[in-house]
């Protein structure tokens, strides 16, 4: 380890199966031990997006973790989604909390597929885990596909993290695919077989295997504060309002008063555009999200009293108006439901 500002690639890290998982180390300190933060990713550990929030953190004082997933990267073992997540995520967890950089508290931080798999290592309980910061995670399977049907887009990012690296999507012919039936021959139409869109297939009603990758039945099994994140036009929009309401109800009360959600307007890529197709939303649409989050973890991980992000438990955006509000519940209270349709 030379200094702060060094970044540590392609550290190893092993698993309780003895499969060794890739990470890159960011504000480690021979000197001080930190809280750490950690990301997994099927995506690629290195973009340089993360590398950027990796400096980030480490700027703010704490150690980041970046780690590629089983079976993807430079991490060892076969990539079967979500299989092995929830195991994996817990013993990263630990495997940081030991290490003599950190303090032995440890946040996950992660968007989409990271932010689904924070979910099944947080209802394990690792004991080094204090707090997540879930951004636009999938539901269950069957809040997200409410027919059973497995959704055609699924077709699209199977391919997309088929093998190790990254998949080139642009060849493929992706309206033709969308098109074709029976959904059996979908993943074949695009020129490579892929046997989790076989498997969406096989399970399209609630069984062992469904309920194995499914964690909001779980949720009053997570023990931390969370900072819940998304996006009026994220496509897997619904997981974090229910997220929210469900931590809002948990049993014990030093989780359920630790809940904070944040809803933009915004699709999946959060805070990256104020306008979404032919609407603006205004400048106080895009938000300095990040520093947001680290004066969130402050609290959590440093126990700092000072420069809390939030007034009131949820900052929403509200559409029409343009305007951030505060509210302390989902649904936001003195509210009513309408019928729409």
């Amino acid at each position: 380890m030379e200094n702060e500002d060094t970044i540590l690639w392609d550290i190893k890290a092993p698993v309780r199966d003895k499969v060794i998982l890739s990470l890159d180390i960011y504000g480690a300190s021979e000197t001080k031990k930190k809280p750490a933060v950690l990301l997994r990713t099927p995506y690629g550990r290195t973009t340089d997006a993360i590398v950027s929030t990796g400096k980030f953190f480490a700027s703010r004082g704490y150690a980041f973790i970046s780690a590629d997933v089983r079976g993807r990267g430079d991490s060892e073992g076969t990539f079967v989604p979500y299989e092995a997540e929830g195991k994996d995520g817990y013993d990263l967890i630990e495997w940081v909390a030991k290490q003599p950089w950190c303090d032995g508290s440890v946040a996950t931080w992660g968007s989409s597929y990271s932010g689904r798999i924070q979910w099944y290592s947080a209802v394990l309980q690792p004991p080094s885990l204090k707090a997540m910061i879930p951004v636009v995670p999938p539901s269950d399977p069957f809040v997200e596909d409410p027919t059973g049907v497995a959704s055609p887009l699924n077709v699209s990012w199977e391919f997309l993290v088929s093998g190790s690296a990254l998949q080139n999507t642009k060849p493929v012919d992706w309206q033709k695919v969308y098109l074709h039936l029976p959904l059996r021959e979908m993943d074949t139409l695009t020129g490579r077989k892929m046997p989790h869109w076989q498997v969406r297939l096989d399970h399209q009603e609630v069984d062992s295997y469904t309920e194995s990758i499914s964690y909001q039945d779980k949720l009053d099994r997570v023990r931390v504060p969370v900072l819940h994140i998304s996006g009026w036009y994220d496509d897997e929009q619904i997981g974090t309002p229910l997220n929210f309401a469900a931590m809002q109800s948990h049993k014990d009360k030093s989780v359920s008063e630790n809940q904070y959600m944040i809803m933009g307007p915004w699709g999946h890529a959060v805070n990256t555009s104020r306008v979404i197709g032919e609407f603006d939303f205004g400048p106080t649409a895009l938000i300095d999200l990040l520093d947001v989050e680290a004066r969130w973890l402050d609290r959590f991980m440093k126990g700092s009293r000072k420069d809390f992000p939030f007034q009131k438990k949820a900052r929403i955006f509200t559409m029409g108006s343009n305007e951030w509000k505060e509210c302390n519940s989902w649904p936001p209270e003195n509210t009513s439901e309408s019928m729409l349709y």
